[in-house]
């Protein structure tokens, strides 16, 4: 049929004039959208605009205090998260729900566990679990597996393979590429698109414009809470998604002269750690970007980890300004190494902590603070100038950290360690799940970090971000250093033939 005559598919899942309010903010105000069905439709907006809120509304988790929501053209109610099950809604969330002391098989079963005889059904809940995880080409994940044992990446794969085993007929994906490498990514949208074409409902939340443009049928814009647009995305560009969600023409993060020394920060030697790290050589100095980069697997996390002290290597060394470093992370602080991980909610805040609280933590001796709180003039004023510093949008210092989005909850990480005079700076995956203004204001942050001779080892699966970065590039493919490079001898086509193994 000619595109011209064909009709629009009736709304899979619709909202009419929804709206949210918390105590002093209204979080969404009279949004309608229509998602329809065989579409993969995108949320945008800026962390704060309203997408988690629709979200959490549409998975039973809130309640809208005004508005309807109706599948297939009727009213729905949906006031749990059982309910949203119910009505054939399943989401897989940015920060994963899985329970890591269960195994994949009983995680993916969870609550809907196969009995025999009244007894626990482990062959077929195990079979069931195979199923699920071959939807999702992940089949390499053994059912038997501790969720605990998982990496970020894999845990994200089982996640969703738990959400596509409800058989949904609408399915939000909450940055669900956010913790994978582009191979990874791109085997997640080869599956999406099958479920596309099977007519199901997608509604992706990314903050990934270019997953966005290159994947997407439409999306809707938020700001402040309200519907700014729905279009088909079709001939939008990056630049015109950022200034339909900020309101302006944004300030991109452009990467200005390295500020590198030949004074050396951090030399590591012959570094190895179970069948993960398989003889690592780096160096790092002063006032330089490093950016390691690899397949999800490749061993670049890890690395980065034994460098924080976050585990203990096999064998090798790791010298620090020249002297060997003792082993576990109290030593990796004490001489001026921080580690941010890839998973800030589990392995970096401490949620019910103010932000101030937070900020302070490893900075409490030197500035000679008792307990978990920061006491005296001079502390406050410390913890607030470095909050300031980096730009931490809150209510204040004593604002629980956990209202924070998850943009301004990293730069207070961050800050957190400059605090605490950090030389030495391991960052994995920095930005992830951030909106483009926060993406752009911690690069700014980073090199700014360099630019007062800090180390900083930025830890990424994202290309654009290691390009725009790194003052050099080391791909790492199972364990090893395989390549070293600048952004200046690469473009992102080849970066990513390196890290496939193709070029």
């Amino acid at each position: 049929m000619p595109e011209a005559l064909r009709q629009p598919a009736a709304p899979a899942l619709e909202v009419r004039g929804l709206t949210k309010r918390f105590p002093g903010i209204t979080a969404l105000d009279d949004v309608s959208v229509e998602f329809r069905p065989g579409e993969i439709h995108a949320l945008l907006g800026q962390n704060g605009a309203g997408k988690s809120t629709l979200v959490n509304i549409l998975s039973g988790l809130y309640a809208a205090d005004a508005g309807e929501i109706r599948i297939g053209g009727r009213p729905a109610s949906i006031r749990s998260t059982h309910q949203a099950v119910d009505c054939g809604i399943a989401t897989v969330y940015q920060e994963l729900s899985l329970l890591p002391n269960l195994t994949v098989a009983q995680n993916i079963a969870l609550g809907r566990e196969p009995r025999r005889f009244c007894l626990l059904d482990v062959g077929a809940m195990e079979k069931a679990a195979i199923g699920a995880l071959q939807t999702m080409d992940a089949g390499g994940i053994g059912p038997g597996r501790m969720v605990g044992s998982l990496s970020l990446a894999e845990r994200q794969l089982v996640e969703i393979a738990k959400a596509l085993s409800r058989d949904p007929a609408v399915l939000i994906l909450d940055e669900a590429t956010a913790a994978l490498a582009k191979r990874e990514a791109d085997r997640l949208f080869g599956i999406i698109r099958a479920l596309r074409e099977r007519g199901m409902t997608i509604i992706f939340v990314s903050h990934r414009f270019r997953e966005i443009l290159d994947h997407c049928d439409r999306g809707t814009v938020l700001r402040n809470g309200r519907k700014i647009v729905t279009t088909a995305l079709q001939g939008w560009t990056e630049a015109g998604l950022t200034e339909a969600m900020i309101g302006q023409r944004a300030e991109l993060f452009s990467r200005t002269e390295g500020s590198a020394t030949d004074r050396l920060a951090l030399t590591v030697s012959d570094l190895r750690w179970a069948k993960r790290v398989r003889g690592i050589d780096l160096a790092a100095h002063e006032g330089e970007v490093v950016a390691m980069t690899g397949l999800l697997g490749a061993g670049q996390n890890e690395v980065g980890r034994l460098l924080g002290g976050d585990l203990r290597p096999d064998a090798g060394e790791i010298r620090v300004h020249g002297r060997a470093l003792e082993q576990g992370a109290a030593a990796a602080k004490r001489r001026g190494i921080c580690l941010l991980t890839d998973d800030r909610k589990a392995e970096g805040i401490l949620p019910n902590l103010s932000v101030g609280a937070n900020a302070a933590l490893p900075s409490l001796d030197r500035r000679r603070a008792l307990g978990l709180f920061v006491k005296g003039g001079a502390e406050k004023t410390a913890v607030t100038a470095a909050l300031q510093r980096f730009n931490v949008v809150a209510r204040s210092p004593e604002a629980p950290i956990r209202t924070l989005s998850g943009g301004n909850q990293q730069k207070a990480l961050i800050a957190r360690w400059q605090l605490a005079d950090s030389s030495i700076f391991i960052l994995i995956e920095p930005t992830r799940g951030v909106d483009v203004g926060a993406r752009a204001e911690i690069y700014r942050r980073i090199t700014e970090l360099a630019a007062a001779g800090k180390a900083v080892i930025v830890i990424s699966s994202d290309v654009p971000e290691v390009l725009a970065l790194a003052d050099r590039i080391l791909v790492v493919r199972e364990g090893r250093i395989v390549a070293e490079t600048t952004p200046g001898q690469v473009d992102e086509e080849r970066l990513n033939l390196l890290i496939q193994g193709a070029a």
